[in-house]
């Protein structure tokens, strides 16, 4: 299907909005446009690097959402897999309250064949949640070794995890309501499946490791004073940010929270406002060029929504050329 003249003009006003921010950091105040400004030098091929591990990581999340849903009788192709999580993701970054993760469920819970798969969804979401929440309290547990963050954090998310397993075990009390029931039923299918719970608790560590170096790498490539001790800053920063997503892909909050961070450091306020900008710029490069292929990829299964799949894809491929143009091109 080729694309309408329509589709062409959303996708060169998409482009253009994104343009005239870069080139006018003005608009948003004095203090943004001097952390943009401190963008200008950044390394380029460290950049790259980070874009790659951003990818990494957004592999190593589709593997994990795999071995959750297959755990609850959903199995799932790896294109079908990233397609979802690629759409929900690129849905994450602009729609705000996490609204794409949604968006996700709804797309991988189309594999388990069962009465309530959705609702059975939201319980392997919960426990891929858990998961996660474990690793970034191994991850605090190491910058808390560092010195570059506090040790609480850990208590908290892994009492998190530890009401969610007690609720999980102790599922055959509360199944009195249908719903309730298939919620508990995908978040217990990982405790029943040691295997399945080793798999996802892998690929999200791996998860964890790629954001990791790749927000070294950026912290490399803005000259940032040792790069992996800022990287164990700024990652549990936007983590935390992430928890409160009112703006479409916590943007704003996440670098807010990152420069007060590195601020706390001894950073300048635009270089640790840049650090933000660049690590949530990057990753929404990685979620709307995912969530493009994605879209086009689904189109291609079903023909009632090929219109719409191409205009998303559209849009959101210029809004990726945006922003790798800015950060790898030097457009602004």
């Amino acid at each position: 299907m080729t694309i309408s003249r329509t589709q062409l003009m959303i996708s060169a006003l998409a482009l253009a909005a994104l343009g005239a921010v870069a080139m006018t950091p003005n608009l948003l105040g004095n203090r943004v446009a001097s952390a943009i400004s401190a963008l200008g030098g950044a390394n380029q091929f460290w950049l790259l690097i980070a874009i790659l591990g951003f990818v990494g990581a957004f592999a190593c999340t589709v593997g994990a959402w795999r071995a959750g849903f297959a755990a609850a009788g959903g199995l799932i192709c790896p294109k079908k897999a990233a397609a979802g999580l690629g759409i929900g993701s690129m849905v994450n970054a602009f729609a705000p309250a996490k609204l794409g993760d949604a968006v996700k469920v709804a797309l991988c819970s189309r594999a388990i064949d069962a009465p309530g798969r959705l609702w059975t969804g939201g319980g392997v979401y919960a426990a891929l949640a858990a998961a996660r929440s474990l690793a970034l309290a191994l991850l605090v547990i190491v910058a808390s070794i560092t010195g570059a963050v506090p040790l609480w954090p850990v208590f908290v998310l892994c009492a998190m995890v530890a009401v969610l397993a007690v609720v999980g075990s102790f599922s055959g009390r509360v199944r009195r309501h249908p719903r309730i029931a298939q919620v508990l039923a995908g978040f217990a299918a990982l405790e029943r499946s040691p295997r399945a719970l080793a798999t996802v608790l892998g690929w999200t560590l791996g998860m964890v490791a790629c954001r990791l170096g790749a927000t070294v790498a950026v912290a490399a490539a803005l000259g940032l004073p040792h790069p992996m001790l800022a990287a164990l800053l700024i990652l549990p920063a936007l983590d935390v940010a992430s928890a409160f997503p009112i703006t479409p892909g916590s943007i704003g909050i996440g670098s807010g929270a990152v420069a007060v961070a590195l601020a706390g450091r001894g950073i300048a306020m635009p270089q640790a406002l840049g650090t933000g900008f660049a690590m949530q710029a990057l990753e929404t490069l990685v979620s709307i060029s995912a969530g493009s292929l994605g879209a086009l990829y689904l189109a291609h299964e079903h023909a009632s929504v090929r219109r719409w799949t191409i205009r998303v894809a559209a849009v959101g491929g210029s809004a990726a050329i945006a922003l790798l143009g800015y950060f790898l091109l030097d457009l602004h």
